[in-house]
């Protein structure tokens, strides 16, 4: 694994820890505002989604040539899906099968966001976010 790779995952990992803050920050407004946690989690999700995709495509990966498009905030927001979907499955498990998680369940929620993290990054790096070939 090349350093360049490394930093771009702590990088990511940064920013997912700041925007997973954000997003309980716009959860706890959007529900005093709308008084409905359904819409107010649509709400924050969406704003943290964005704000993810904005700093990411920055800070991370240095995409500064090519102008903001829908269709790169759409590709960023269907590429997180696994990672969610990952983080859920290893934080249930880690639950269930991890004694002492039983009794620590941070520890769960832990793992799974490592794994998350993991698969998140992975989909960013390689499918929204990825640079053509370099032209010898």
């Amino acid at each position: 694994m090349n350093q360049q790779f490394l930093v771009k995952f702590v990088k990511f990992g940064l920013v997912g820890g700041g925007v997973a803050l954000f997003d309980a920050a716009c959860f706890w407004l959007a529900l005093k505002l709308f008084h409905n946690s359904v819409i107010a989690r649509t709400v924050s999700v969406l704003l943290a989604i964005t704000l993810s995709w904005l700093i990411n495509r920055r800070f991370t990966f240095h995409i500064t040539a090519t102008p903001l498009s829908w269709q790169e905030w759409l590709r960023f927001a269907l590429s997180q899906f696994p990672g969610a979907c990952t983080n859920a499955l290893v934080s249930v498990i880690a639950f269930h099968y991890v004694p002492y998680a039983q009794n620590n369940p941070w520890l769960s929620v832990a793992c799974g966001s490592a794994a998350g993290l993991t698969i998140n990054f992975l989909m960013a790096n390689f499918f929204v976010f990825k640079r053509p070939p370099s032209q010898p």
